[in-house]
């Protein structure tokens, strides 16, 4: 038997668990998470079975990573400290232990839908209020965001949240884990039906809808009907502490009286609220409030209130300005762009491994085309470039321009019947073709696709510079332009609006050509076959 490229595990004594979940419970989390990175760090250079972080830690370290009270808005240099500090925690115990053998399948769960709308989680924070129950993997710790404000329960499932890098590499190291696990053996999709990324699909919504619902969580994109489908998982969880409150928690902090012990005085630390940032906002107070008659909060001026009005006006309209322009930045960035089409390679995989339980490769890949095809130019060449976003296969890669090329070539071409790309299927059915209308954007976009196709195909070795594969590209590029210059003269408005379509399309039309005539073999018209 091949050796095991993680370190085998043990699960943590009774006591040391109990030790982390007092210092959790006592809001000490970079303590906690610094303990528990110290025993899972014990013994790597011999290879000895590794203590590892119960599966409650894992899931709390998760919540500590992106809470707006560790994040956005943590007051101390213990909150500051532990988002960091969890990040380490989650990234060694993946790196040490592997995903499998640390049970994140067992910490991430999410549990929104498991209590009802009336109550229902109150019932079952009420039922694990006590520090038991440490065998039990599924037993929450004992505070609010191991509970009802932790991320598993406040979001709905993986795909309302969609975040970190981390998560993109858990699950893919669990699913190549699993594969490898499911090799050979009778019960493969049973063992494949265990990984994470399917935990996070099968959802209680099942069929087209939850699948499509998973692609446009994937393409979400900061519109408002983005925003309407996937809420905020915490209440103004982007909304950063202002520079103001930490100046005034600092000088009441100067007026305390001095805390004297052996005298038994402790200024006001008795009647301190435990923690300030459970309090999700000024207005939430437990008595009752009079109806407001022109007044205000204390301590807020008409003048602070209209600031923070236009600050969020301006906030918003740079968002909706880089959305209409279709810059990068709309998207998230690249990184960002290249967590989602690390998501569409997963799910590429899973559909592949399970086609009738999840679903067939080919619908997946008209749900990607769906969301793919009405992109801005910037973020639609990103995705389907293969130089740029490196993530999919070379087979995915082609399969997925393949399939926005058929969708978008315009009903004159010819159809093939070969299944696998080739030069002869590239220069005979989609070079010399243009789209099928006659928008600039469009043209662009098939354009773009091609070069897609003649860089995977010469990757692969696959492509020669024949006088057919020149005169391919030409002809193509003539017709596309012409198409499109044609719809830009008719139509004055068109001529403003597509501007920079137009530059992007005689942009790729010159690359086709410094590709075919620069860099690929150059074949004579006696060696073509």
């Amino acid at each position: 038997m091949a050796q095991s490229e993680f370190r085998g595990t043990k699960p943590l004594p009774y006591e040391l668990r109990q030790h982390c979940a007092i210092y959790f419970e006592e809001k000490l989390y970079s303590q906690a998470l610094t303990l528990l990175l110290n025993i899972l760090s014990y013994g790597t250079p011999t290879d000895a079975p590794a203590y590892i972080p119960a599966p409650q830690h894992l899931a709390l370290a998760a919540t500590l990573l992106v809470h707006p009270s560790t994040t956005t808005r943590a007051k101390s240099k213990e909150e500051k400290d532990s988002a960091s500090a969890a990040l380490q925690l989650l990234r060694l115990t993946l790196q040490l232990v592997g995903p499998v053998s640390s049970k994140l399948s067992v910490a991430f769960t999410f549990t929104h839908f498991e209590s009802s709308r009336h109550g229902g989680q109150r019932k079952v924070d009420e039922q694990t209020t006590s520090v038991s129950g440490f065998d039990d993997d599924e037993t929450p710790l004992n505070l609010d965001l191991a509970k009802s404000k932790a991320l598993w329960s406040r979001a709905e499932d993986f795909w309302h949240v969609i975040w970190l890098e981390y998560m993109c590499l858990a699950m893919e190291m669990d699913w190549t884990q699993r594969e490898k696990m499911a090799a050979g053996t009778d019960k493969s999709e049973d063992l494949l039906k265990d990984s994470l990324i399917w935990k996070f699909i099968d959802t209680d919504t099942a069929g087209y809808g939850r699948n499509r619902r998973i692609l446009r969580a994937i393409f979400a994109d900061g519109s408002a009907t983005a925003l309407t489908e996937f809420r905020e998982v915490f209440k103004n969880e982007l909304k950063e502490q202002q520079q103001g409150e930490e100046d005034t928690k600092t000088s009441n902090s100067r007026k305390r009286t001095e805390v004297n012990i052996d005298e038994d005085e402790y200024g006001d630390y008795l009647f301190q609220d435990e923690d300030d940032s459970d309090i999700p906002d000024k207005s939430t107070r437990t008595r009752p409030k009079r109806a407001r008659r022109g007044t205000r909060a204390a301590g807020l001026t008409l003048v602070e209130e209209e600031a923070a009005k236009e600050e969020e006006q301006k906030a918003k309209k740079l968002a909706d300005e880089a959305h209409a322009k279709g810059d990068v930045a709309a998207y998230g960035g690249f990184h960002s762009l290249e967590l989602r089409q690390r998501l569409l390679s997963l799910l590429s995989k899973v559909s592949i491994a399970m086609p009738k339980t999840f679903m067939p490769t080919d619908a997946l890949y008209h749900l990607f085309v769906e969301n793919i095809r009405h992109l801005p130019l910037a973020i639609f060449q990103t995705f389907v470039s293969p130089q740029t976003l490196p993530w999919m296969t070379a087979d995915a890669q082609s399969t997925l321009c393949e399939t926005l090329i058929l969708r978008m070539r315009e009903s004159a071409a010819p159809t093939s019947t070969d299944v696998y790309l080739h030069q002869q299927k590239l220069q005979e059915y989609y070079l010399p073709y243009s789209a099928n209308t006659a928008s600039a954007v469009d043209n662009a976009k098939y354009s773009i696709l091609l070069e897609a196709l003649i860089i995977l195909l010469a990757r692969n070795n696959a492509l020669r510079n024949t006088p057919i594969l020149r005169e391919s590209v030409m002809t193509g590029n003539e017709r596309r332009i012409a198409k499109a210059e044609a719809e830009i003269r008719r139509n004055k408005a068109s001529r403003k609006m597509e501007g920079d379509e137009w530059s992007w399309l005689v942009e790729s039309a010159d690359r086709l050509l410094y590709l075919v005539e620069e860099i690929l073999p150059l074949v004579g018209l006696s060696d073509e076959d």
